[in-house]
């Protein structure tokens, strides 16, 4: 079991450390009303070349959108990782809660990674708040697709989140038009 995954977003200098070890560089980054929008390539990476996501600290929810190298072929989806979101003016830290939401293209979600939340809780991973709070998200996020639709961009404007991407993509019950 691996532990906890911690991200440090430097605005200032426009980087990304993984885990205190692994450097990326901010391609963009933009602050939002509701957190942070930025985006990455993905080096080395044998499917991936590049993510864009966006920080909801009042969520504790990381929204993130892959894209692949040309012919490769991955599911069109968002994934929704569970996560304590530290803001700050140029550093943000974002430490991965283990749970994950994949929002398929369709727009029907399905609950990942129980089992390494599970293996992390018993292992003393994550605090009891951080447990708590990755099950209430995991909660909000399944409960507000499903009383909206399943549409997350809907659910998210109910909150008055409203996700705008750098990249786009053809999805379908992904984004509502409001």
């Amino acid at each position: 079991m691996h532990t906890v995954r911690v991200h440090t977003l430097n605005l200032a200098a426009n980087s990304i450390f993984l885990d205190g070890t692994h450097f990326r560089v901010l391609k963009q980054a933009e602050l939002t009303s509701y957190g942070l929008h930025y985006a990455n390539d993905v080096p080395d990476h044998p499917q991936l070349k590049h993510v864009e996501t966006q920080l909801i600290p009042g969520l504790d929810l990381a929204v993130s959108q892959f894209f692949q190298h040309p012919g490769v072929e991955i599911p069109d989806h968002l994934y929704l990782d569970m996560a304590s979101i530290e803001p700050g003016p140029e550093v943000w830290t974002v430490r991965d809660l283990y749970l994950d939401v994949i929002v398929h293209a369709d727009g029907k979600p399905e609950l990942v990674d129980s089992d390494e939340y599970a293996e992390a809780v018993l292992e003393g991973h994550l605090s009891a708040d951080e447990q708590r709070r990755a099950l209430l998200s995991a909660e909000r996020v399944i409960n507000g697709l499903f009383a909206h639709g399943n549409d997350l961009g809907a659910w998210l404007a109910s909150l008055n989140i409203h996700l705008d991407w750098w990249t786009s993509v053809n999805r379908t019950a992904l984004h509502s038009s409001s």
